[in-house]
């Protein structure tokens, strides 16, 4: 029969049993919460993000033969405006990369490389998915909608927890 004594002795031992993996899930908790905690009670401090996420791509937008201006957050097109939101950023995928790489149990040079690397490449691929948006939203239109919810985001996932299983293997472990 199961009782709440063997429910609880069964919790104890496998919690002590997995000692490594509760204390990443629980260091992961605590610092996402820390992150978004502080960018919720500092979202003012982040405004300039948006205005340079919207800079930099119509740069990068021109450099591939785009025409596109900048008004503040605005991003207008010939066909279409675009405004840059935070989600736009790349700051959720960011604190969400650094809390995988704090809660895992490496040295802290090793935590800062992979940090270093992993916002870098992060940022890099944010800027590709906004000209690409920017492209598609412009000549295709009709597929914005399913590019930019489920293709990008997909995306940014399956990149974010590959940089971090590579930064694991090749940097953290070395």
């Amino acid at each position: 029969m199961i009782t709440p004594k063997k429910i609880y002795r069964y919790l104890i031992h496998s919690i002590h049993n997995n000692r490594q993996v509760v204390a990443f899930l629980l260091i992961f908790i605590f610092t996402i919460t820390l992150f978004f905690s502080l960018f919720y009670l500092f979202e003012n401090s982040f405004d300039f993000l948006k205005k340079w996420t919207a800079e930099i791509t119509a740069i990068t937008a021109h450099f591939f033969g785009l025409e596109v201006t900048v008004e503040d957050t605005l991003l207008i097109l010939e066909t279409t405006t675009f405004e840059i939101i935070q989600e736009c950023t790349g700051l959720f995928a960011i604190m969400i990369y650094v809390s995988c790489v704090l809660a895992y149990p490496a040295k802290i040079i090793k935590k800062g490389e992979g940090i270093l690397l992993g916002v870098s490449l992060i940022f890099l691929l944010n800027i590709t998915r906004m000209v690409f948006l920017v492209y598609i939203g412009d000549h295709h239109h009709d597929l914005f909608e399913y590019v930019h919810s489920y293709l990008w985001q997909g995306t940014f996932i399956i990149v974010i927890i590959l940089l971090w299983f590579i930064w694991i293997e090749k940097i953290a472990k070395t």
